[in-house]
Parts: structure tokens; sequence; C-alpha cells
């Protein structure tokens, strides 16, 4: 995290944003222009001093580390470090910068919200698009030009026309291009978005016939309580299959467009390069836009079949239920709001005990030399390995993807 590192990021981002632009996927290009020009504005102020993009509220990680501190006892791994938001980063560069930002805060919001929006929803304001990167564009060269990085290895291919989207549109497309990401994306979750209505269907029919059967036997109310039990256990089935049939289907394209596997953990100690950050948000952006999709398109074709739309309300409250995924990680750890369909998220790993360390004279003169502040002289912190969504099955297995919605690492239980 230093200034070499957010520009190489910016770079990389801002040029993906024209591709992007320049095939026609709007999406991503958003996506990425947001990216980049909030990794250009930590950049201008890494440059600056590396303290002014941590967040002095939440983190003193990359602040020790800043001050050469990070081999100490105490000082937590980077992987907790915390940084400062868009928002915050464009009002400190605009001070820095003493007039030379070329938008106000009003004109750089539509890029916020954008941004914001597909991390978190996997949505945004098609109404804003063009002003979204305009304004990110906007930002970024400014950027540039203020750390006198030369336009030709900021830009690349995109040096003379990076800030004319007409003629970035009209460059030519290389010959034999290969499906991009974006498109491979979309017409995915329509695919599977079709799965999930025809899966809705079928559980219409399996719990209709059951309320059929035998039904001159039995009263109305016996008849209304079969059709209610049968189209929970009908629609739960389908939900379950029709999410994990389309999160493999996720995974396989990933895989296809080398976004996946990423890097295990013991492989990142000597340093990434700017793509693996990138591919870790496209990973999350491209299985977050499927699920999210399927399970839109699984709960609004539940409501053209009554006998399934009495059942939904109450498979959509549960929590707790997950597919085991073996070797993967331990045991439960809390749940969280899903990133994909907002209802529950699990999160597995394990919880480790260790010695608290506190280490002042005082504190083990009480409680018959025990630490005041921790029970047992003992910190219980939960180690983050899988996030898994039952309803959705939104599921994101590698420590960036965790990273990536938010879902901390390690996190102290007593604190």
């Amino acid at each position: 995290m230093n200034e070499q590192t957010f520009a190489d990021m910016a770079s990389e981002l801002m040029r993906s944003a024209l591709d992007s632009w320049r095939t026609g996927n709007r999406r991503f290009a958003v996506f990425h222009a947001g990216l980049g020009c909030e990794h250009a504005l930590k950049a201008l102020l890494a440059h600056r001093s590396p303290l002014l993009v941590a967040d002095s509220q939440t983190d003193q990680a990359l602040r020790f580390r800043a001050l050469g501190l990070d081999d100490k006892d105490g000082v937590k791994p980077l992987t907790e470090a915390r940084t400062i938001s868009m928002e915050r980063a464009f009002k400190d560069a605009t001070i820095f910068m003493q007039g030379r930002m070329p938008i106000t805060k009003q004109q750089f919001d539509p890029l916020v919200q954008s941004r914001n929006g597909l991390t978190h929803l996997a949505w945004y304001n098609t109404k804003v698009t063009k002003q979204a990167v305009t304004a990110g564009i906007a930002v970024a060269e400014a950027v540039r030009a203020e750390l006198e990085i030369p336009p030709a290895a900021f830009w690349g291919d995109y040096e003379t026309v990076f800030n004319d989207l007409a003629r970035v549109t009209a460059m030519p497309t290389p010959v034999a291009p290969i499906p991009t990401l974006e498109a491979a994306a979309e017409s995915l979750a329509q695919q599977e978005m079709e799965h999930a209505r025809r899966a809705v269907t079928t559980a219409a029919i399996v719990a209709q016939d059951t309320v059929n059967f035998g039904s001159a036997n039995r009263s109305s109310e016996e008849q209304l309580a079969a059709g209610q039990a049968s189209g929970r256990t009908a629609l739960w089935t389908a939900l379950q299959t029709t999410g994990m049939r389309a999160q493999d289907q996720t995974t396989a394209l990933l895989e296809a467009h080398c976004i996946l596997p990423l890097a295990p953990s013991s492989d990142q100690m000597n340093g990434q390069s700017p793509a693996v950050y990138v591919r870790a948000h496209d990973a999350v952006v491209v299985k977050a836009l499927v699920s999210s999709s399927v399970y839109k398109a699984f709960a609004d074709a539940c409501e053209e079949h009554e006998v399934l739309r009495e059942a939904l309300p109450s498979i959509l409250s549960r929590k707790g239920h997950t597919v085991f995924r073996p070797n993967q990680c331990e045991d439960f750890l809390y749940w969280v709001e899903c990133h994909a369909c907002e209802k529950l998220a699990n999160v597995y790993g394990r919880t480790v005990q260790d010695f608290c360390g506190c280490d002042d004279p005082s504190v083990w003169e009480f409680i018959g030399g025990e630490c005041p502040d921790h029970p047992g002289s003992m910190i219980s912190t939960d180690q983050a390995e899988l996030y898994h969504c039952p309803t959705c099955s939104f599921t994101l297995t590698h420590e960036d993807e965790l990273k990536e919605v938010g879902i901390p690492l390690f996190l102290e239980r007593n604190a």
C-alpha cells in the first residue's frame, strides 16, 4: 500500500474501464472507473504521506506499518488494515491539489454511488453511466499529471483518446476477440434466471399434485396444511438446487476467463501484482450478479403460483441452513447480511485462543494473576474462511473475496 502500487492499480483499472466501454460493457466500465479513480486518489495522498490513506478512526495496522513498526509485537497484520473511503480520498486530494481538481463533489457523486452500488448490490443507476465514467477519467488524468506519470505509461493504447468516449468506442476491435467476461457474465445470468423460472414451475406442479392426492378423503383444512407443507419442501429444494447450479456455473466461467482460482494465501507473502486485486473484485461482482439475478427471478416466478406464493416468506426467513463444503472450514462463526440477496448469510471459519499478552505489571496483581480485561488472560479470535448464503447460494472461498465484501479475516470476540 504505497504510492507506486496505488498508481499502478489505478492505471490498470482505468484502462480496463476503457476496454469495457470500447466493447459496449457499460457495467464494468463504471465499476472499473470507480475503482481506478479511488486508487488514483490514494496514490496522490500516499505521495504526500502513507498515513493519509489510513482510516485513523478504525485502523492502526497501516499507521504502524507506515512508520516502520510492522514487525513489532502488537501490530496487526496488513490484512486487517483499513483505508479511508473513496469520498474522503476525493475531499482530501482536492485540498492538496489547491484548485487543480477538475470536477466538484456534486460531479463526483454519481461515480461514488455507482461504484458502491455495483460493489454491494451488483446494481447502479444506468442513467448516469457516461457521467460516472467521465468523472473517473477526469480525476484520474488530473492525478496522473499531478504525480508526473507519463501519459503513455498510464493510459497505454488510449493515450490520445482516453478523454473522448466516442473515439474510444470507434477504436478498431482486435482481431478474433475473446468473449469478454462482462458479456459472458450477463449471458450466464440470463441463462440461470431461466433455469430458476423452470425450477419454480416444477416445484409448483409437485406441490399441487401433493394437494390433489387423496383430497377426497381430507377436509379443506387438511388439504390446506398439506399444500403448505408440500409447497415449502418443493420450494426449498428448488431454491437450493437452482442456487448451487448457478454458483457452479459461475465458478466455471471465472476459471475459463482466468479470474479463478486466486493465489493461495501462502503465495502472497512476497506481494501481489495489481491484477490480483482486480481479479478478486471481478470474481465477487460476477458471483453477486448471477446470484442476485437468479434469486430475483426465482422470487418473481413464485408470485405466479398460489401454492408457492404463501410458502415463499417462510422459506426466505430461514437461516443457518447451508450445504456443507468439506475441507473448507471447521465451524460456523456468525451471520451477516448477504452481499447478493440481502438475506442472512453464514460466515464459517475457526475460533482460536491466544494469550492476551497484556504486559502492564499492575495487571497481574488482580484476580489471582489473571488479566482483568481478558478472562483467563486469553483472547478468542474468529478467523473467517468461507462465506455462504443459504438463500441465493452466493459463496466466497478466498480471503481476497471475503475482504472485498467487508468480512474481517480476524475478529476479536471479546472486543
